[in-house]
């Protein structure tokens, strides 16, 4: 069977993630990398054994022939990318979150749109096996109608620092969360409070060191969101990582940091095996599957922009110290 030829837009930390999940997929190869640094995208070729290096995208799509493009350049940079991955025909995998403003999230949905191209968002936490479980569970009702949750992802302060105040820590952790939090809740928001503490990276970067986010629902939902980039260097985990949501027939746990899951009902509690999956590999052969049948990406363009309308109005609150409506 032919291999699916796979172009990544953009080598940096997370771009190289996604090689190396594609690589290690039976039935793709990653026959080409773009990016504007020339020597990083070298770097990155003598690495992996890439064939194809390019310095511009569209000489890129001129040149090489693809069946679906990864784009992971900085945020701020997502649109012409994507739209030029649109104007090709070429299926998209798009970092996180879609866009920094709705009007470039907007204009990349309509690209694809209208090419009537794939576009399917990183969302990783609708990858992450333990999420998945938590997720299937109310979709199956075994839960019952969720209304509640807690969840809290948060980095060491050397990943802060690494990310230099580009973005803020809810555009860079945060917008996972609010995306899974709505695979459960539902798109029928209310409204958003968020909080934020001005410390060592406000003082560095003139960007928060963590946010309290506050999502109310139209039926009385709740989720409370914490994310930082303040764990101490010490911390075993790059990485932390937990979710809590509470259903009128019972609850779901995952704490990823105390490498615990539990799904609980009134008359019994489930621990299913840990997985420890990043994702990125079940990401791959989700986009693999989409690209080879008429299989839809769990997360597409309107789901990224739903993110990105919350992400948005959760920075307001937070500037303005008041709740903000949503209208998604």
């Amino acid at each position: 069977m032919k291999k699916v030829r796979i172009g990544i837009v953009g080598t940096g930390l997370i771009g190289e993630v996604h090689i190396q999940a594609f690589q290690k997929h039976p039935l793709c190869e990653v026959v080409a990398i773009c990016d504007m640094n020339e020597s990083r995208a070298r770097e990155i070729q003598a690495t992996y054994g890439i064939t194809e290096v390019y310095t511009s995208q569209a000489e890129m799509h001129q040149m090489c022939p693809l069946d679906g493009v990864v784009i992971a350049t900085p945020d701020q940079f997502h649109r012409d990318p994507a739209v030029l991955a649109a104007a090709a025909g070429v299926p998209i995998l798009l970092e996180k979150p879609i866009a920094t403003i709705i009007e470039d999230a907007e204009a990349i949905i309509q690209a694809a749109t209208t090419a009537n191209v794939k576009l399917m968002l990183g969302m990783t936490l609708r990858y992450i096996p333990e999420y998945v479980h938590i997720q299937q569970q109310f979709q199956k009702g075994d839960l019952g109608l969720p209304i509640n949750a807690y969840s809290r992802r948060a980095v060491r302060k050397s990943e802060g620092y690494r990310i230099n105040g580009r973005c803020s820590v809810n555009e860079y952790l945060g917008v996972h969360d609010i995306d899974f939090l709505l695979s459960i809740f539902g798109r029928e928001v209310d409204n958003v409070y968020s909080t934020s503490g001005k410390f060592e990276f406000f003082d560095k970067f003139g960007v928060a060191d963590y946010y309290w986010n506050i999502i109310k629902w139209k039926n009385g939902a709740t989720a409370a969101l914490q994310v930082t980039w303040n764990e101490p260097e010490g911390n075993k985990n790059l990485l932390e990582m937990e979710c809590y949501v509470n259903g009128t027939k019972g609850s779901a746990h995952v704490n990823l940091g105390g490498q615990q899951l539990n799904v609980a009902t009134n008359t019994s509690c489930d621990y299913p095996e840990l997985t420890l999956d990043n994702g990125y590999h079940i990401e791959a052969d989700h986009f693999i599957k989409c690209i080879l049948s008429d299989e839809q990406p769990y997360t597409g363009g309107q789901a990224g922009l739903d993110a990105l309308k919350i992400m948005i109005a959760l920075e307001q609150s937070s500037k303005e110290g008041l709740p903000v409506q949503v209208n998604l």
